[in-house]
C-alpha cells in the first residue's frame, strides 16, 4: 500500500475499483474499500451540511437551488471533461447569473415574453 489514505480518498471510484481488482492481498483490498466508503460518507456529509446551511441562510424555498449548486460543485470537482478551467468558470458564472436573474425577470415581464425568456435561459444550459 504505497498510496496515502488521503490520496486514496481523492481517487475516482473507477480508479479505486481497478486498484481493488489488482490487489494481491486481502489487507490491500480492505484498505481501498475503506477509502471508497469513507470517501462516499464524506461526500454525503458535505452535501447535508452544504445544503442545510444554504437552506438555513436563504430559506427552505431555495433548497432546490442549493441542491443545484452542490451538483455543479460536484461536476466541477469530480467530472474530468478535460475542459479549460477558465471556460468552466465562465460557464458556471453564466449559469448562476441565469439562476439569479431569470426568475426576477419572469416576475416583472408580461406573460407574452415568458416563453422566449425561459427558452433563451434554457439554451446555454443545454449545450
Amino acid at each position: 500500500m504505497t498510496t496515502k489514505f488521503y490520496d486514496a480518498l481523492q481517487m475516482d471510484p473507477a480508479v479505486l475499483k481497478r486498484k481493488i481488482a489488482a490487489c494481491d492481498t486481502r489487507k490491500e483490498k480492505n484498505y481501498y474499500w475503506i477509502a471508497m466508503t469513507v470517501r462516499s460518507v464524506l461526500i454525503v456529509a458535505f452535501a447535508i451540511v452544504f445544503i442545510s446551511l444554504l437552506s438555513g441562510v436563504f430559506g427552505s424555498d431555495n433548497t432546490p437551488l442549493a441542491v443545484a449548486l452542490f451538483c455543479m460543485m460536484l461536476g466541477i470537482r469530480f467530472v474530468n471533461f478535460e475542459y479549460c478551467i477558465g471556460d468552466s468558470l465562465v460557464t458556471l458564472a453564466a449559469v448562476l447569473a441565469i439562476l439569479l436573474l431569470v426568475p426576477s425577470a419572469a416576475m416583472v415581464l408580461p406573460p407574452l415574453f415568458l416563453i422566449p425568456l425561459h427558452f433563451t435561459a434554457f439554451l446555454p444550459c443545454s449545450t
